[in-house]
């Protein structure tokens, strides 16, 4: 791999016009291929010209996530999002389907190039012009999200700003800053619902214009739910309920006792001691030095590759204000570079949680990238893609005193116990979704209303105290990127948490056992269903009945040595 710097990468805007022309061309090559290695060379050629639009795409998308203020990116990601999707990719995937030499394609890619042919060929068959709306709008709603200002003690602060003010181990701080927080998005509510409104109208249409009865069974098939759907990840959320909420209870009174308060009101659920949670002992640059020992702790390769991260600029996690907030992610920029790394450090615990989760992210994009995959294996079945970067968060606890110094066992005991919280939390946003998609002429009130009583079945006795107002007009809503960005994807957290507490378990016997089962599953990409990308790792898919009984078992044991 060539040295490069990313504030050095080219962006040259993509001619979409000519990208369809040679997709139309690539397309009647198929057709008239006389051999199987026609075909290959044709589909590698395909790979390229799509590997290179991804490139100038997601190099827009990161820059302008780094400065939403920055209005030449802005407006080249809305149009490179919509070139993107109306591109016509259907009738060369067609083509490949049809072609004589699909049996030996699937000799040579193995079972599930023929599924993934059909799955593309099903989600993009029409609706293009109403894909391209949904990103325009997915896109305008994070821009204008972070660049909303919270008046909070005399200045203005960016919504990533009163992180850690939601985290004060003062109580009226806490309150203060989430009531001018929610203040400041209800103020917005008159841009931001219709926008959800709109999101939902758009994919309701978008699952019907592909013959979908509805978006569920859409959003299903394009995140690879194969041999399982509604039914299971709806008892998989009964689980949780049965299963794992009752141990939350216990936790949340033991963090009342902590806290030293009569009860645990929403404002204090972020807090898990009295003192304030654990702050990192250093800024993104203390955490990327302190990074570096502990990925050549797991192993040399991984110390190497994330140096070659830190040399190319492929990271940023300073803190800015100028940020996309209330999110972290990894995405590829293709072209023989590495994966990319983005956070937004506000001086919480969250800084190390987010960093090791979108570096596992990474790791495994890299793994995957080496195997030489075609393209359309890249992608692993994307309720498997979030364990790499769960387990990587919890493979960071023996390395928590580089990051937190006397904080370290804090870091752990909080830690731990939130990522149990995260099960259910995302199950409540997966339930929403569910409502939201099977009402999809429902109200933003209605839908706010139901955002509560769905939240309250995993987290009972909740009391929203002096917020309670803010939250029933919908502040919460507004602020929730799961829904509007995300939808019916966040449930592939709650069961990649599932499988990354079974790593972290053998990890604590058999760590050579545990890294070997890890790097199998980061290798397999997308040349396996879910549940065979977990068999290979010899793990079980998350939603098998039992599942979350075992993990809360494993959780309380580990608990009591803590």
């Amino acid at each position: 791999m060539e040295s490069y710097q990313f504030s050095k990468l080219p962006y040259v805007p993509n001619d979409f016009p000519a990208i369809q022309e040679k997709l139309n061309g690539f397309t009647e090559k198929i057709k008239s291929a006389s051999s199987v290695e026609e075909v290959l060379e044709i589909i590698g050629q395909c790979d390229a010209l799509l590997e290179e639009t991804g490139h100038q795409m997601t190099l827009a998308y990161i820059r302008s996530s780094l400065d939403c203020t920055d209005q030449f990116y802005a407006e080249a990601i809305q149009r490179e999002s919509a070139g993107c999707a109306t591109l016509e990719q259907a009738p060369y995937t067609n083509a490949l389907l049809e072609s004589p030499f699909l049996p030996e394609l699937e000799k040579k890619f193995g079972p599930e190039y023929r599924p993934r042919l059909e799955r593309e060929a099903r989600l993009l068959s029409s609706g293009l012009e109403l894909m391209a709306r949904e990103s325009e709008l997915v896109n305008q709603y994070q821009q204008k999200k972070a660049m909303v200002k919270i008046p909070f003690q005399g200045r203005d602060c960016s919504e990533g700003e009163m992180y850690a003010l939601f985290e004060s181990p003062d109580r009226q701080t806490r309150i203060d800053a989430r009531r001018a927080t929610f203040e400041a998005f209800l103020e917005k509510k008159e841009e931001f619902a219709p926008m959800l409104l709109e999101l939902v109208e758009l994919r309701h249409k978008i699952a019907k214009a592909n013959d979908f009865d509805s978006y569920l069974d859409y959003a299903n098939l394009s995140f690879f739910r194969r041999g399982y759907g509604e039914e299971e990840l709806t008892a998989f959320c009964g689980q949780v309920k049965t299963d794992l909420v009752p141990l939350l209870r216990e936790l949340r009174e033991e963090q009342r006792r902590e806290l030293g308060v009569d009860k645990l009101m929403v404002y204090d659920l972020p807090v898990r001691f009295r003192d304030g949670n654990a702050r990192p002992a250093g800024d993104a640059a203390y955490l990327t030095e302190a990074s570096k020992k502990m990925y050549d702790g797991l192993s040399t390769k991984f110390g190497a590759f994330f140096r070659r991260m830190v040399e190319s600029e492929s990271l940023d996690v300073t803190a800015s204000p100028n940020k996309v907030a209330g999110m972290g992610f990894c995405t590829t920029l293709k072209k023989g570079c590495l994966p990319y790394v983005f956070g937004n450090c506000n001086g919480t615990d969250s800084d190390v949680a987010v960093f090791t989760h979108e570096i596992g992210h990474a790791w495994q994009a890299y793994l995957t990238e080496e195997q030489g995959y075609p393209d359309i294996f890249k992608e692993m079945a994307l309720d498997a893609v979030e364990i790499p970067s769960k387990t990587m968060e919890l493979f960071a606890y023996p390395y928590a005193g580089e990051f937190f110094g006397k904080d370290a066992e804090k870091f752990r005991r909080g830690h731990f116990r939130e990522a149990l919280v995260e099960i259910a939390k995302y199950c409540s946003i997966h339930e929403t979704n569910t409502w939201l998609y099977t009402h999809p002429d429902a109200s933003f009130e209605e839908i706010a209303a139901a955002y509560e009583e769905i939240e309250r079945e995993y987290e009972p006795g909740l009391d929203n105290g002096e917020l309670e107002d803010y939250i029933r007009q919908g502040a919460s809503l507004l602020r929730n990127m799961a829904i509007y960005s995300f939808p019916r994807y966040v449930i592939s957290y709650s069961l990649s948490e599932m499988c990354a507490m079974e790593l972290f378990a053998r990890m604590q016997t058999d760590p050579k056992g545990a890294w070997n089962s890890y790097e199998k599953l980061c290798i397999s990409g997308g040349i396996r269903s879910y549940p065979d990308t977990l068999r290979q790792a010899g793990l079980e898919p998350a939603y098998a009945p039992g599942s979350v009984k075992k993990v809360a078992e494993f959780a309380r044991e580990y608990l009591k040595k803590q």
